[in-house]
């Protein structure tokens, strides 16, 4: 007998959720955030978000997937799209945004 799995319609597997925590752990060891967390958007579908700030802590990122678009979507504090697409495009992207949110020059000459 088969058994069916009924997952949420924007479930990350486990391959892509660790890709995300290791991104969150990178973000906090560069001082561009302070911490990650998950949590079941709306839907249902797994939300991964990181913070900035200590005592007055904001959302600054929220990274999540539509299975239907075959994509993942990251948007700032405020719900406005930073990237879409593949999660390794979304982590680049996320990358500049978190360095221009900081004042760094991305990717500076050599």
């Amino acid at each position: 007998m088969t058994k069916v799995i009924n997952l949420p319609e924007n479930f990350i597997g486990k391959e892509d959720a660790v890709k995300l925590e290791s991104f969150g752990g990178h973000t906090l060891s560069l001082g561009r955030a302070t911490r990650w967390h998950w949590h079941k958007g709306d839907e249902g579908g797994d939300v991964f978000e990181i913070y900035l700030g200590g005592e007055n802590e904001a959302l600054a990122a929220q990274i999540s997937r539509d299975r239907d678009r075959h994509a993942f979507c990251a948007r700032d504090g405020d719900g406005n799209r930073i990237a879409e697409g593949r999660l390794e495009h979304v982590l680049a992207e996320l990358e500049a945004y978190f360095a221009r949110l900081h004042g760094e020059v991305p990717n500076p000459p050599a």
